[in-house]
């Protein structure tokens, strides 16, 4: 093995250690990595890109990073044909994108976020790169200019669709998150209203702290659209579900996320789904729910009742 790939794969392992991370930086160390990763091997790049996430890790050298010109070497290496250092790298980056708006915008500047944005709908991309890349884009999408893109670009909204869907734990909560938080169009929201289902069964999961909650967020957005409320009460399952969370013998669950999804779906005023809702046992669940003061459930609770009545009085008007 060269002696540059053995050098590389030692600094990588001994800035592990704050201490020796800040030492390395304090001593040129960052703009000798940059050197060896222009003009190494493979091997060497990876390695290389790899300390230079460990230095980045570690707060009070991170500044030293953006001066060494450190983050245009990241966003190449996210190309690279070395799935370790599309890793290091997609890590790296996520740790600054998540520091503040300075970094974030020297990622945007040198194109990070299309290149995140290629990595996780790439099939050839490794888990961990793809779990990396995503945080990493969640992180950038605090900066305005990637949100109005990300939010913007069709087969980006349809990869979190399929994330939520198909992918693992971490994937589909960064995901929810994201589908809640940017300002989707209607057209979007429609092309992933098949996750709706996925979305119902994650409110379910209390673990991890956050998911719950992150699934509810994207379910509010996606019903904002008229179809997609439809969708989601014609499926049976999803509707079985909302009415065991919202079913006051299950205690494990916080009420107040169901409670907000029912008063989205019947928000729009749609009969139909006001009655599959009504069929389904939701006005008796609502009932105990509202003498117990939970959040919201007194206020759907009256739509329904209000509802109710209209119904009454014009087919009494009718007949």
């Amino acid at each position: 093995m060269p002696l540059k790939e053995k050098a590389a794969i030692a600094v990588e392992a001994i800035t592990t250690d704050p201490e020796n991370a800040w030492a390395i930086s304090a001593y040129g160390g960052v703009s000798v990595l940059i050197e060896a990763f222009r003009s190494g091997t493979a091997l060497t790049r990876s390695h290389a890109v790899g300390a230079i996430r460990n230095i980045a890790a570690v707060e009070d050298i991170k500044a030293a990073l953006a001066e060494e010109g450190a983050v245009p070497v990241l966003v190449q290496s996210l190309t690279s044909s070395s799935n370790l250092a599309q890793e290091n790298a997609a890590d790296c980056i996520a740790t600054l994108a998540a520091s503040g708006e300075y970094f974030r915008l020297l990622i945007i500047q040198e194109r990070g976020l299309q290149r995140l944005m290629h990595l996780i709908q790439d099939s050839t991309s490794s888990i961990v790169t793809v779990e990396n890349a995503l945080l990493a884009i969640s992180s950038l999408s605090l900066s305005d200019s990637a949100a109005r893109i990300l939010s913007s670009t069709t087969s980006f909204i349809i990869q979190l669709g399929e994330f939520i869907k198909r992918g693992n734990v971490l994937l589909q909560q960064v995901s929810s998150s994201l589908l809640g938080n940017l300002s989707i169009s209607d057209g979007n929201k429609r092309a992933v209203a098949s996750c709706m289902g996925s979305l119902i069964k994650l409110m379910e999961c209390p673990k991890p702290v956050g998911l719950q909650e992150a699934a509810t967020d994207a379910v509010l957005s996606l019903l904002t659209v008229r179809s997609n409320r439809k969708e989601l009460v014609r499926d049976e399952k999803s509707v079985m579900r909302l009415m065991q969370m919202l079913d006051p013998k299950n205690e494990a669950l916080n009420k107040k996320f169901p409670v907000m999804v029912t008063a989205a779906v019947l928000g729009g005023g749609s009969n139909g789904c006001r009655k599959r809702l009504v069929a389904a046992g939701v006005y008796q669940h609502l009932q105990k729910l509202a003498e117990t003061e939970v959040p919201g459930a007194k206020k759907v609770l009256q739509r329904l009742a209000g509802n109710r009545l209209k119904n009454i009085f014009s087919r009494t008007w009718r007949e």
